[in-house]
């Protein structure tokens, strides 16, 4: 028995060397003086990581019905369909300019014209964004120019669990939000 404790002892012992060896290895090969730090990098925007915005756009229809009181605008966006599935979210606005006044409502909007938006992707348009427009002649918004979209692309992982619901939130809201020029 007494050999038995002998031994664990010179073990022990022995450890306590070899650990303080390594620690002593250690504190001798990490100094601050090797090397030099690498370059800070450029500063990054704050809140709006991969939020896309595009400026203002008067609409031009891919399609119009026989009669004219419908017809629709495809944007074409990159892996729309992909942004969708990973719970992306597309809004999109609809600014009405009078004179030097104007109002920015969301899609959709009911007014004397009729405006919604296809936020997943159908077939043959599967990277599009698509806007809608009813009226008793929609080609008549192609030219007027007091009338003007824009959307805004908000990935899923922008959005945590406690944010507000954007889809409640004003324009200047949102954009505030994501702290997107207006």
């Amino acid at each position: 028995m007494k050999t038995i404790s002998k031994t664990i002892q010179k073990t022990m012992s022995k450890s306590k060397y070899v650990l303080m060896a390594i620690l002593v290895a250690f504190s001798v090969s990490c100094s601050p003086e090797d090397g030099e730090d690498g370059a800070i990098g450029p500063a990054g925007e704050d809140g709006n990581a991969n939020v896309v915005s595009s400026d203002w756009f008067s609409i031009q229809f891919d399609y119009t019905n026989g009669a004219n009181d419908y017809g629709y605008m495809a944007i074409e966006i990159p892996n729309y369909q992909e942004f969708v599935n990973n719970g992306g979210i597309a809004m999109v606005y609809v600014k009405q300019t009078l004179g030097n006044d104007h109002i920015i409502r969301p899609l959709p909007f009911e007014d004397v014209f009729d405006f919604a938006l296809a936020n997943v992707p159908t077939e043959g348009v599967e990277n599009s964004l698509i806007i809608f427009a009813n009226q008793s002649n929609v080609i008549d918004l192609e030219t007027e120019p007091g009338l003007t979209f824009r959307y805004v692309l908000i990935p899923g992982n922008s959005m945590n669990k406690n944010a507000k619901d954007l889809t409640k939130m004003s324009y200047n809201e949102v954009m505030n939000h994501f702290g997107i020029k207006q």
